[in-house]
């Protein structure tokens, strides 16, 4: 079964499958969970050089991993601080940094992954599907998780308002605090400082503009990076894809 290079990027997740890729490595500010679609699995390298295979493996934010899927095609299902997948899949992991895992039987339906590698599959069911795959984990237990809608809050505003950003005493003053009281509470409510969110907000629309056509240079000035290089090096930072691989090679869809 082919399939084509596609990218579905959410508020607080994103989805790409692919025929095969090969990457450097790269670490994420997203919990990923990596699924080989053929039993050939992929290959999970660290910075000392030491590899190992994997059908399905849960990855920890910001582990640095190389990966070599060049024998399967793979489906990878990242999810950002703001969801409670990250934060559910982070307790699962346990302090482990890579985690192997199996899934239940029917969590890969092969024609949907068809529809999802084809552009078909509707909206509703995309999106069921990446809360259904955590819970198709062997093991997998959902967790109590106290939120605070300040956070929350001003992790929406942070996405929405781009490319116009806000300082951080500005988001404190819209929700009654002061702006270390708001990094202390961003931090410990979402998982990572209020400043790398902003950045990782800004690589979600720099891939979307890319996606659309936008010169790299005009893309880096719209973020706030000084040049393309700066740019393309933190993209597959975040993404573990290239600015080029985006424009030429993958479809994207914002949803």
């Amino acid at each position: 079964m082919s399939y084509q290079n596609r990218l579905y990027v959410w508020d607080d997740r994103f989805l790409y499958i692919t025929p095969g890729m090969i990457s450097e490595i790269t670490q994420r500010h997203t919990v990923t969970l990596l699924v080989a679609l053929s039993d050939a699995g992929f290959v999970l390298g660290n910075p000392d050089g030491q590899r190992q295979r994997y059908q399905a493996a849960l990855v920890a934010r910001h582990t640095p991993r190389s990966l070599d899927a060049s024998d399967t095609a793979l489906l990878s299902l990242n999810f950002d601080p703001q969801s409670y997948e990250h934060h559910a899949l982070t307790a699962f992991l346990s302090g482990q940094v890579v985690r192997s895992v199996t899934l239940k039987p029917y969590a890969i339906d092969q024609q949907n992954m068809h529809r999802i590698g084809s552009g078909t599959l509707d909206k509703a069911s995309l999106f069921r599907l990446t809360t259904e795959l955590p819970q198709a984990i062997c093991g997998y237990r959902p967790i109590k998780m106290p939120m605070d809608m300040r956070a929350l809050h001003v992790a929406q505003k942070i996405k929405k308002e781009l490319p116009l950003t806000s300082t951080v005493a500005e988001l404190a003053a819209e929700v009654g605090l002061s702006a270390d009281r708001l990094s202390h509470l961003f931090s410990d409510k979402l998982g990572i400082p209020i400043k790398s969110y902003i950045l990782w907000a800004k690589m979600r629309r720099a891939v979307d503009l890319i996606a659309r056509g936008e010169p790299l240079s005009a893309v880096a000035y719209d973020v706030g990076f000084s040049d393309s290089a700066h740019l393309t090096r933190t993209i597959r930072h975040f993404f573990g894809l290239t600015p080029s691989f985006v424009a030429k090679g993958m479809k994207v869809e914002m949803l």
